[in-house]
C-alpha cells in the first residue's frame, strides 16, 4: 500500500464516528459477527489481512469512541448540590477580575473551576474548593456549542463556579520532575516577555509563541476577521518555522551528526510547553518524520505522515476527530499538499516570495472555507492580502520569540535585548492587523452550510483530484451541483410549514418564527446560560450561530415584549450585526436604559421602529400577529415594564399561540377579558408565580404550555405553577427540553425538543 496509515486513519474515523452516532451493544454484536464473517471468508480467499485490519480498526474506533462518549459521570449524583472538592489544580488561565483552571482530585475526573477574585492557585497546588457542581450538557439549540463534547474532550466531567473565598490552597507544587522543569520554564519565557515589553506586545508574543491566549476579545475578532487567526494559534506554521529555524543554525554550526536527537528534543519540548494541542502535535510529528526519513535517504511520503500523526491522535484521544483545530490542521495541510504545486505553477508571472505565500494561502482555504462557515459563520475577503503582509512579519516574530524565549533560560538580560528587537515588528503586525480590519467588507458574515453540501464541496475536489477521465469528472460534479441546487429549492424556494422555535437562551426569552414562505423574525432574545462568563454575549454567543445555522443572513422583524436585559440583552448585539427591517414593541409608559440603548441603535441602523398597542394588526406572509395589550388607555402602575409589555396571539391558519412577555397578575386581569384562548401559551415570567394566574390559564385553555427558563436563583419556575399547567396540558420547558421546535401547517403541531429528559 502506497499510503498505509490513510486507510487506517479513514477506518479508526469511521468507527469513532459510529461510535457516536449508533453506539448500541447488541448492534455491536451484530456488527462484529457480520464483520468477523465478511473478513474469515475474504482472508480464505485472497489470503490478504488488509481487510480484516482495516475492519479490527473500525471497531476500535467504534468502541473507543462509544465509551469515551458513553462512560458514566460520577459527578452525576452531586449535580445541583454543594460540595467540597480536593485535588491538584493545573492549567490555570488567569482574566480580568477571575481565573479558570482545572482540578484533578485523587479518584474523580476533572473539574473545570472558575474562581471570581481571591489568590488564584499554581500550577501543581493542592486546592480545596466549596461550591456547587453543574453537569456540562450537550448543544440546547440547534446548530449550537456543544459544551458537554468540548469538555470531555479535555477529560473534564464537572464544572464549578466559586467566589475567592470558597478556595483554600492546602498544599504545593505538587508536581513530577518532567512538569516543574516545564512549567519553571514557561513562568521564566512569560515573566522575560513581560518585563521587557510592552503589556499589549507581551500579550501578542506569548499567544503566538506559548499558546497562551492573553488577547483581549476585540483583536482576537481583527484577527479573525483579516483571515490571520492562524498566527495568534500555536499550529503547524509555528512549528515549521521552528524547525527550518532550528536546522539553519545547526547547519550553520556545522552540528549534522546530532541534528535529529535535538531537534526531536527541541520538538518534544516545544509541544509540551503549548499544551500539546493536535495542531502541534500534527506538525512536530510531521516534521520528525520528515527529518528522519531525508536523513536516512527514505523517500517523504508527506500523506502517510500527515495520516500517521491523525492516527496516533485519535488512537489516544478519539473525541479529538470534533476538535477544531484537530479538523483545520489536517484539512489545511491536506490541501497545502495536494493544491500548493498547481496554484504555484500558475503563479509564474509573481515574484517567488509572493507566489508562495499566495499559493500557501489559497491552497490552505481551498481546504479549510466549509469548515470555517461552519464554525465561525464567516469569510475573511481580504485574507490574501493580510497574509502576503502580515504572515513574514509573524515568521520574524515567532523566531525572535524563539531566541528570546531559550537564550532567557539562561541570560534573562540577553533576552529582553532581543524583545526590544522584537517590539516593533509586533506593533507593525497589531496596526497592520487592525487597518486591514477597518477596510469595508473585510470579512462577510455567511449562513452554515450544512453537512450535505460540505460532503459534497469535499466530494467534488477528491473527484477533481481523481484519476478519472475529464468526462467522469464533469458528469460527476454536474450531479452534485444539481443535487445542491435541487435542496436549494426544496429548502428555500418551496412552500413549508409553520416554523417556531423557542430557543434556549439561558434565563430569558428567545423566540425564532420562519414563515411558509421564509419570512423570519425574532421575539425577544436575551437571557444568560449557565456557562457565561464576563465576555459572554446572548446575541452574539448564542442566537446568532442559531441564526446562521437557519441559513438566516436578515431578519424582517424583531418583536420585543420589554426592554428587561433578559428580553431585549440579546436583541441589542444582533441589531448590530445583522440586517433587521422593522422593530416592534408596544407603547412604553416608562423607558430604561435598555430602552434608550435600543433607540439608539435603532437611530444608527436607520431601521424602522413601529410602537404596537391593543387593536393593532401585523400580518406577515399569512402569519397574522392580533396584539392585545397594552392598552394606552388602561396602562398599569404596578411594575409597569412588566405589566405594560407587548402581548399578541399569533395565528396561523387554525393554529394560534399567545405570547405573553413578562405579564403578571394585574396585566392578567384586564386580559382574561379577551379572547385569549390559544393552542400554545408561552407561560408568563418564566413560569413566576406573580403570573399564570388559575383564572387567566382557564380562560386561555393551552393545549401545550412553553416555559422559558434557564438556571436561576429566583426559584423559577414556581412548582404549584408547574403543578397547575401539567394538569390541564402538556408542558416543556427550555432549561430541560433545550430548543422547542413547533412546526404546523395550520391545522395540527408537531414537537420535537433538541433534549430529551
Amino acid at each position: 500500500m502506497e499510503f498505509p496509515f490513510l486507510y487506517l486513519t479513514v477506518a479508526l474515523s469511521l468507527g469513532i464516528i459510529i461510535g457516536r452516532y449508533v453506539f448500541h451493544p447488541f448492534a455491536f454484536l451484530i456488527l462484529l459477527a457480520i464483520s468477523a464473517a465478511i473478513s474469515l471468508w475474504w482472508y480464505l480467499k485472497t489470503k490478504n489481512v488488509s481487510l480484516l485490519l482495516l475492519i479490527f480498526f473500525i471497531f476500535v474506533g467504534a468502541i473507543s469512541s462509544g465509551n469515551a462518549l458513553n462512560s458514566p459521570n460520577p459527578y452525576l449524583r452531586f449535580e445541583d448540590k454543594f460540595i467540597t472538592i480536593n485535588g491538584k489544580a493545573y492549567e490555570i488561565k488567569e482574566y480580568e477580575g477571575y481565573a479558570k483552571y482545572i482540578v484533578k482530585p485523587t479518584n474523580l475526573p476533572k473539574v473545570l473551576v472558575t474562581q471570581y477574585g481571591g489568590k488564584y492557585p499554581s500550577k501543581g497546588d493542592i486546592v480545596s474548593i466549596r461550591g456547587i457542581i453543574s453537569i456540562p450538557q450537550k448543544a440546547t439549540n440547534p446548530g449550537g456549542f456543544d459544551y458537554k463534547l468540548f469538555l470531555k474532550k479535555k477529560g473534564i466531567y464537572a464544572v464549578i463556579r466559586v467566589e475567592g473565598y470558597a478556595v483554600d490552597i492546602i498544599g504545593k507544587d505538587n508536581l513530577n520532575f518532567i512538569e516543574r522543569v516545564v512549567y519553571a520554564a514557561k513562568q521564566k519565557i512569560k515573566i522575560n516577555y513581560i518585563n521587557s515589553m510592552p503589556e499589549k506586545d507581551a500579550k501578542f508574543v506569548i499567544s503566538i509563541f506559548l499558546g497562551d491566549n492573553f488577547l483581549d476579545d476585540e483583536t482576537l475578532r481583527q484577527f479573525r476577521s483579516t483571515g490571520i487567526s492562524h498566527i495568534i494559534s500555536v499550529s503547524g506554521l509555528h512549528v515549521a518555522i521552528i524547525t527550518g529555524f532550528i536546522l539553519y543554525l545547526l547547519s550553520i554550526l556545522n552540528i549534522r551528526r546530532y541534528k535529529i536527537p535535538i531537534l526531536l528534543t527541541a520538538l518534544t519540548f516545544y509541544a509540551i510547553l503549548t499544551g500539546a494541542n493536535p495542531p502541534v502535535i500534527r506538525a512536530a510529528l510531521m516534521a520528525s518524520i520528515t527529518v528522519i526519513g531525508t536523513t536516512y535517504g527514505k523517500k517523504h511520503n508527506s500523506i502517510n505522515s500527515l495520516s500517521f500523526a491523525a492516527f496516533m491522535i485519535l488512537i489516544f484521544n478519539p473525541l479529538m476527530l470534533w476538535d477544531v483545530g484537530f479538523q483545520l490542521s489536517f484539512v489545511a495541510t491536506l490541501a497545502i499538499l495536494y493544491f500548493y504545486r498547481p496554484i504555484r505553477e500558475k503563479l509564474s508571472t509573481l515574484t517567488p516570495k509572493i507566489r508562495d505565500l499566495v499559493a500557501l494561502t489559497l491552497s490552505a482555504q481551498i481546504g479549510t472555507i466549509p469548515l470555517t462557515m461552519y464554525y465561525f459563520h464567516y469569510i475573511s475577503i481580504i485574507s490574501l492580502l493580510s497574509n502576503i503582509v502580515i504572515v513574514p512579519l509573524a515568521d520574524v516574530a515567532v523566531v525572535l520569540g524563539f531566541l528570546s524565549a531559550m537564550i532567557g533560560l539562561i541570560l534573562p538580560p540577553l533576552s529582553y535585548f532581543i524583545n526590544y528587537i522584537n517590539i516593533p515588528v509586533v506593533e507593525t503586525i497589531l496596526y497592520v492587523t487592525k487597518l486591514f480590519d477597518s477596510l469595508p467588507y473585510a470579512s462577510i458574515n455567511t449562513i452554515v452550510p450544512s453537512l450535505y453540501v460540505i460532503v459534497l464541496y469535499y466530494g467534488i475536489l477528491t473527484v477533481l483530484l481523481s484519476s478519472f477521465d475529464k468526462k467522469i469528472k464533469k458528469v460527476s460534479i454536474a450531479i452534485a451541483l444539481t443535487f445542491i441546487i435541487a435542496l436549494f429549492s426544496y429548502n428555500y424556494l418551496l412552500p413549508r410549514d409553520l416554523e417556531v422555535t423557542f430557543l434556549d437562551v439561558g434565563q430569558g426569552d428567545g423566540t425564532f418564527v420562519k414563515t411558509p414562505h421564509g419570512k423570519t423574525f425574532l421575539i425577544d432574545g436575551g437571557g444568560r446560560p449557565l456557562f457565561a462568563t464576563s465576555s459572554f454575549d446572548v446575541g452574539e454567543d448564542l442566537v446568532l450561530p442559531f441564526l446562521y445555522y437557519k441559513g438566516v443572513m436578515k431578519l424582517d422583524g424583531v418583536f420585543i415584549s420589554h426592554t428587561d436585559i433578559d428580553h431585549v440583552g440579546g436583541i441589542l448585539s444582533i441589531l448590530q450585526q445583522m440586517k433587521v427591517d422593522k422593530i416592534f414593541i408596544g407603547m412604553q409608559k416608562v423607558t430604561d436604559g435598555n430602552f434608550k440603548e435600543l433607540m439608539e441603535i435603532a437611530k444608527s441602523k436607520n431601521i424602522p421602529i413601529v410602537f404596537l398597542k391593543k387593536g393593532d394588526k401585523v400580518k406577515v406572509d399569512g402569519v397574522e400577529m392580533y396584539v392585545l395589550h397594552p392598552d394606552p388607555q388602561n396602562l398599569i402602575e404596578e411594575n409597569p415594564i412588566n405589566n405594560n409589555g407587548l402581548v399578541f396571539k399569533m395565528k396561523y391558519k387554525d393554529m394560534e399561540f399567545l405570547f405573553t412577555g413578562d405579564i403578571e397578575k394585574p396585566a392578567e386581569e384586564i386580559l382574561k377579558n379577551l379572547d385569549i384562548k390559544t393552542d400554545i401559551l408561552k407561560v408568563a415570567h418564566h413560569g413566576s408565580n406573580t403570573s399564570s394566574t388559575q383564572e387567566f390559564i382557564e380562560k386561555a385553555n393551552p393545549k401545550v404550555c412553553i416555559v422559558q427558563v434557564g438556571k436561576n436563583s429566583y426559584g423559577l419556575p414556581d412548582e404549584r405553577v408547574l403543578k397547575y399547567l401539567h394538569e390541564r396540558s402538556k408542558v416543556y420547558r427550555t432549561d430541560k427540553n433545550g430548543a422547542i421546535i413547533v412546526k404546523t401547517d395550520g391545522k395540527k403541531a408537531y414537537i420535537k425538543t433538541v433534549l430529551k429528559e
